[in-house]
């Protein structure tokens, strides 16, 4: 199958300044790398049935229905809104159709979220997995949002409202994952969809540094600028990351420079950076599907579930596995909800950047109906696309 990331136009809206870093690697690699490496295992090392029993739950009408997974990728400890996830992505798998869909959802979609037993209120998605995660500061939550994996709930709830799709289940990685699995893998090889630059790269440990700035300096240039403007206010605290088209191997710290980056003029916006997120993902399945021994691929299960907070279980993937068979034989295709689909740039009232539908700002049917239409015509499709 073609691995290529079709190249998109930039969106046509932009983006405010985030600090949060996110990584969202291993979450595929749990997820549904992990199907296939299980299926290396077992091929490499066969088991008997005798040896092992594996207690299958009920099976449904149709075992082979289509499966959502929600990938969500957020800063961790040590971050500015550190369980604010930056990276949305439903996994949509068609085992029928040897398809796997990935469906990448905007930050700023301003959607309605239950924090309180009958009361929705509305703020970005990008919040769901911090307050499903947060008793202290939301204690009014329905139940079912509450303890360890209350943020896996309610994110899993509002996705599924707004897409149509019910989540089966969800994984959340943040960035010392991100970490681990390139430190694992040994580097990747990444097929980047479009060349780009960005001036304004932050250099770790270099956040608050003056630049040569007076105290008084630093006031009056903090008191008149804001986002891009003041950051070129300070060059010293950035670096230029520069990236060509084309297939490029990269190290650990290479892949994170490539997935954070957020200030190119070109495709620089939510997009771009979901685009840049699946050509990672590709490179990290070509890699974990080149592994030829069980002594590099059991570690790497065994420290990716050690990494990830999860509500699917080793046993969850096992079943997938004698059900679906191996994730590298199925073609992969992209959706986007962006505003050159069916959403709009809009302001809350609180004056955020948003994202609302087109049609409506509570009109989640339409968005809806889009996925719905694009899934279709995705599964009677040949290959691998993506949807503009």
């Amino acid at each position: 199958m073609d691995d290529k990331i079709e190249q998109i136009p930039p969106p046509l809206y932009g983006e405010k300044k985030r600090k949060t870093i996110w990584s969202i690697g291993v979450v595929l690699l749990i997820c549904f790398v992990g199907i296939g490496l299980i299926s290396l295992v077992r091929r490499m090392n066969p088991v008997s049935k005798k040896d092992v029993i594996i207690a299958l739950p009920t099976p449904t009408p149709d075992p082979m229905a289509p499966k959502n997974i929600l990938l969500l990728g957020y800063g961790g400890v040590g971050h500015d809104g550190g369980l604010l996830t930056d990276t949305i992505i439903v996994g949509h798998i068609m085992p029928k159709n040897k398809k796997l869909i990935l469906i990448s959802i905007p930050r700023d979609l301003w959607v309605p979220m239950e924090i309180k037993e009958g009361t929705t209120s509305s703020y970005k998605i990008n919040a769901a997995y911090a307050i499903g995660s947060d008793d202290k500061a939301y204690p009014y939550k329905p139940a079912k949002y509450t303890g360890d994996n209350g943020g896996l709930k309610l994110s899993e709830d509002v996705l599924g409202k707004i897409t149509g799709l019910p989540m089966d289940f969800a994984t959340a990685i943040d960035f010392s994952g991100f970490s681990k699995l390139m430190k694992t893998l040994g580097g990747i090889f990444v097929e980047v969809p479009y060349a780009f630059e960005d001036k304004l790269y932050p250099v770790k440990g270099k956040e608050k540094d003056a630049c040569g700035k007076s105290d008084e300096d630093i006031a009056k240039t903090v008191a008149t600028l804001s986002g891009t403007l003041l950051d070129q206010e300070f060059p010293c605290r950035y670096e230029t990351l520069t990236f060509v088209k084309g297939k490029q191997f990269m190290d650990g710290e290479t892949a994170l420079k490539f997935v954070r980056s957020r200030h190119s003029d070109v495709n620089g916006g939510d997009f771009g950076r979901s685009l840049r997120q699946q050509a990672f993902l590709l490179g990290v399945k070509n890699r974990l599907l080149s592994f030829d021994g069980a002594t590099k691929i059991i570690p790497l299960i065994k420290d990716g579930l050690s990494m990830v907070r999860t509500d699917i279980s080793y046993q969850d993937i096992v079943t997938m596995v004698e059900r679906y068979g191996s994730i590298a034989s199925y073609s992969v295709s992209s959706i986007f909800l962006n505003d050159q689909t069916v959403l709009t740039l809009s302001t809350s009232a609180d004056r955020q950047s948003i994202l609302v539908p087109k049609t409506g700002g509570e009109d989640w049917d339409s968005v809806r109906t889009f996925i719905a239409s694009e899934i279709f015509r995705i599964q009677e499709s040949t290959g691998s696309a993506v949807v503009k």
